[in-house]
């Protein structure tokens, strides 16, 4: 069987997310692009920011994917502090395992931060059980509506 997309990995999550074969809350889509809310929701909003081509990390990436996923980091992380009144955000990215990347498709996390939020700033060894996809479907739907384009 082939891949659903060119440059895809049947065996990565995140491809399976954008072929549409795991229930996944995303919150926008472009022809290079998404973002989905991260199903283990550590802090309210926390998203993650993939290029829609296989890649498992930076080094992997060509220049203008990478301006594409950094762009549309910021345009998400916006309109998740508008989306949940956070006046900072955390915007990680981690590459290969040593760096504690899990999943090996390159993802940027985006995480609001509302003032008084005294947790740790990165999450290291930290595991938070998943969301229901109810909950991180409703989590897309109130960033989308702060989101200005695709």
């Amino acid at each position: 069987m082939d891949p659903p997309f060119p440059h895809s990995d049947p065996d990565c999550p995140f491809c399976q997310n954008l072929a549409g074969s795991r229930l996944c809350a995303f919150v926008s889509r472009s022809d290079t692009v998404s973002s989905f809310v991260n199903p283990r929701q550590y802090r309210p909003g926390a998203v993650l920011v993939i290029p829609n081509r296989h890649a498992a990390t930076i080094f992997d990436l060509r220049p203008e994917e990478w301006a594409a996923v950094a762009v549309h980091a910021q345009e998400v992380a916006a309109a998740a502090c508008a989306a949940f009144g956070a006046q900072g955000v955390n915007i990680f990215q981690n590459n290969g395992p040593s760096a504690g990347q899990t999943i090996s498709h390159l993802h940027v996390h985006v995480v609001p931060r509302p003032d008084g939020d005294h947790g740790p700033a990165i999450f290291g060894e930290a595991y938070f059980e998943k969301s229901p996809i109810e909950e991180r479907l409703a989590i897309a739907a109130r960033i989308r509506e702060h989101l200005s384009g695709p």
